[in-house]
């Protein structure tokens, strides 16, 4: 820059000091869509409104932990592993256990998905207990107010 000169300011959406974009909600919120259709794709059940908030914590996660990952991998082949900040290896360790906690969470692996379908299993169970003892009381509702009535019962 010239004495005396200032820079023209960036204009918005300037990504040009971005190194990885995994401190950037912006960049996070784009790689978060491109992670929700491929989730969707195998895990269809996931389109449902109640789910939103656990979805998008985990889609956070997981667009942070593909761009640290794209990053680690590019500047390792570029300039070898040694190259990396070890704090660039901590996130992306970090940000792939919280993921796969909250993909477990959501039914993503194996063991969390036979949790949810042991609750799903479980739920259903309980709620046709319920209807069965709602109709079993509502049947002695029917005697009763026939043998009141002076009905058979």
């Amino acid at each position: 820059m010239v004495a005396g000169h200032e820079r023209p300011p960036f204009e918005s959406g300037n990504r040009a000091a971005l190194v990885h974009g995994a401190s950037s909600p912006a960049v996070i919120a784009e790689r978060a869509e491109t992670v929700h259709a491929e989730l969707l794709t195998f895990a269809p059940y996931l389109d449902e409104p109640r789910f939103m908030p656990a979805i998008r914590r985990y889609l956070s996660a997981a667009a942070r932990e593909a761009l640290l990952d794209e990053h680690i991998g590019k500047l390792s082949a570029e300039k070898g592993t040694g190259a990396v900040p070890a704090r660039v290896w901590e996130q992306c360790t970090a940000a792939a256990r919280l993921a796969a906690k909250l993909g477990d969470d959501l039914g993503l692996s194996p063991i969390g998905h036979a949790r949810i379908r042991s609750l799903s299993a479980g739920a259903g169970a309980s709620e046709a207990s319920a209807s069965l003892a709602e109709l079993g009381a509502e049947g002695r509702r029917v005697r009763i107010a026939r043998a009141d009535e002076g009905g058979d019962s």
